[in-house]
């Protein structure tokens, strides 16, 4: 075989792989290509799945001169129920003031990172408010994947190889085989939510604050509770509700360091700040060493410990599923870390309000 017809056996046997290609580079799907005022349309499905480091970065970026934002809330996706409307008047600014700073499947690296990034621009933190579990306080280097890499400008990764990696991901058989029956036919099956390939649920999107909402499932809830609760019994697994599970210790040399690093930073800062440890379905109770070592830092009035069976935790109605606590959840612990229930952080924390409202 010739030199010439190798080159064109070979071209011919790309075309269907540099097809794709164009497709990715036209429609951007994991929008990481190209500049967006706003990445997401309120009140609408973003049907595909991205990266909320890169919009939170981003979307930063993009506005924080106009805004002049001074105030953040970090962590990861339950983070985002901790709603500004609320957190406003607990530090006294303006809504547009505040910025959800959150990243899915954020880990304590990843919130380090974004702080030392605003703080490396000179950016005043005047208030801030950490979301975070035993699961965020393992994570102490950059995470995998296009749904959980760090932008390159929090993580300092090379841009191209974070890029190469978006479109390895692309290439996933069986994303690659829903996004094309999505484009081709409009709709979004039930095959497609599995492993959350795609997703048709709404939500509500400020772009001003990087805050999301999800009001359609509240308004099911508080139309029937029972409509949505119902069907998902399976969901909302049997706990022993009565001997208490602690978690292992996350906190290991590397982790500190990144609390060092935060401490600092907000020392330097004066920053108003509170952390908050989730009231997670199940059940886990922070290891003693980690909260030790979390108030010692930071803090013993700062420091809020909601893990472990509480009253918060008992009820399955305080949830969407077993990994999202609900808005009303969070305004009642900002009602408590702020001073508005509770004289201590170690009471407020072990004895939560017994009743929230739906």
């Amino acid at each position: 075989m010739t030199t010439r017809a190798f080159v064109i056996k070979l071209f011919l046997f790309s075309l269907p792989f540099l097809f794709l290609v164009g497709l990715y580079f036209f429609w951007d799907p994991f929008k990481v290509l190209k500049h967006y005022d706003r990445y997401y349309q309120s009140g609408k499905p973003s049907y595909v799945s991205i990266n909320k480091d890169v919009v939170s970065t981003e979307n930063w970026v993009n506005h924080s001169p106009e805004f002049q934002y001074d105030s953040y809330i970090f962590g990861n996706s339950r983070s985002i129920y901790y709603q500004v409307e609320t957190w406003k008047n607990c530090i006294d600014r303006g809504a547009s003031q505040c910025y959800h700073f959150d990243a899915s499947g954020e880990s304590l690296y990843g919130i380090c990172k974004k702080i030392s990034f605003l703080d490396s621009r000179n950016i005043h933190i005047a208030n801030s408010l950490l979301v975070i579990d035993y699961d965020c306080l393992e994570g102490y280097k950059n995470s995998e994947g296009h749904l959980f890499a760090k932008d390159p400008k929090i993580s300092g990764q090379n841009p191209l190889a974070f890029q190469m990696d978006c479109l390895k991901d692309f290439f996933d058989f069986q994303f690659l085989t829903a996004w094309l029956d999505f484009k081709l036919s409009g709709k979004v099956k039930d095959y497609m939510k599995k492993d959350f390939l795609l997703d048709d649920r709404p939500f509500i999107y400020d772009y001003v604050t990087n805050e999301m909402r999800q009001d359609y499932f509240e308004e099911m809830i508080k139309k029937d509770p029972q409509e949505y609760y119902n069907p998902r019994k399976a969901m909302f697994y049997n706990r022993d509700t009565t001997t208490q599970k602690i978690a292992e210790a996350s906190l290991q040399k590397p982790q500190k360091i990144l609390l060092d690093t935060i401490a600092a930073i907000f020392k330097r800062n004066s920053t108003n700040y509170r952390i908050v440890i989730s009231p997670l379905y199940d059940q886990l109770k922070l290891n003693p060493a980690d909260l030790l070592f979390l108030r010692q830092r930071f803090g013993e009035n700062t420091v809020f410990d909601f893990s472990g069976i509480n009253a918060i935790t008992n009820n399955e109605q305080n949830y969407y599923e077993t990994s999202h606590y609900r808005p009303h959840v969070a305004n009642a612990i900002m009602k408590i870390i702020y001073g508005g229930e509770g004289s201590s952080p170690r009471i407020a924390a072990q004895n939560p309000p017994p009743t929230y409202p739906n």
